[in-house]
């Protein structure tokens, strides 16, 4: 799946907005509301499972949020009563017998396009928020444990159901959050974790009722948008970097990253500024 070509065009997400959501053959909605960008998964009747349509505007949507500097965060949910059942079962199936017209994988290289997705969202250089409602499984899990932020409503669950249909996945992204032994049982048993719980073993942030997600899910992605953006994309580069490696070589890197703060990031002279004069700060994503 390659890169949009015009990615370092700046100020294009509204457009790419417009455009898709004006566009029925895409199955995706995209707005954007304030300095928080949205993109909605689009084909509840399936329970929004990934088509090659739906994970390429996806990606496309993602990297014009991470290249527009009006957008400060984004916020990735599903429309209907579900999040992301994971890929499209049947298209999959076609892709086996040969039929690779709408599967959401490469058909050159075979890559699947949520592992292409689930790499941008991890290196955006944004706050992602991701609200998971109803069942999330597969390659939909995927989607949710790449998010900097997991929002659930009470109604939700989250799992695997790879090991139902013979398939592997939902390994080194879960792993990071439950560990690898959690990660293994979810994959084993097949259960969907409910959302209690799967706050509670850190496979989602925060829980909140069905009447109050919409808002709250909002209201969150507006609080990190308010952030020293520029500080959160070194934050996520150096989480990257540093994930596995050994302590003295982390904590170096880290020093290094914070050093990068004085002399790149505008925002870390206003919070030093504000500090001083007791003031809230005034962050502007510089």
């Amino acid at each position: 799946m390659s890169r949009p070509a015009d990615v370092g065009v700046r100020g294009r997400f509204a457009a790419f907005a417009a455009r898709v959501t004006d566009d029925p053959r895409v199955p995706l909605r995209a707005g954007l509301s304030g300095t928080v960008a949205t993109l909605s998964l689009d084909r509840p009747a399936r329970r929004n499972a990934l088509t090659r349509a739906m994970s390429g505007a996806l990606l496309e949507g993602l990297v014009r949020a991470g290249a527009d500097p009006r957008v400060r965060a984004i916020v990735l949910r599903g429309e209907g009563p579900a999040f992301c059942a994971g890929d499209d079962v049947p298209a999959v199936r076609r892709w086996c017998d040969g039929d690779r017209a709408d599967a959401p994988f490469d058909p050159v290289t075979s890559d699947a396009h949520y592992l292409r997705v689930c790499e941008e969202m991890l290196h955006l250089p944004k706050p992602v928020v991701v609200g998971l409602t109803g069942a999330t499984a597969g390659a939909g899990a995927e989607l949710a444990c790449a998010a900097d932020y997991r929002l659930a409503a009470g109604s939700a669950a989250i799992g695997s159901r790879l090991a139902a249909v013979g398939h592997v996945g939902n390994v080194v992204l879960m792993s990071r959050l439950v560990g690898p032994a959690r990660a293994t049982e979810i994959y084993l048993t097949g259960r969907m974790v409910p959302a209690g719980e799967a706050r509670d073993i850190g496979l989602v942030d925060q829980v909140c009722a069905e009447v109050d997600f919409a808002a709250e899910l909002q209201a969150t992605a507006e609080r990190f948008a308010a952030l020293p953006t520029r500080s959160i994309g070194l934050f996520k580069e150096l989480r990257e970097r540093s994930w596995g490696q050994p302590a003295e070589y982390g904590l170096r890197l880290q020093d290094a990253y914070h050093l990068r703060t004085h002399t790149e990031v505008a925002d870390a002279f206003e919070g030093l500024d504000a500090f001083a004069a007791r003031r809230p700060p005034r962050f502007t994503g510089q």
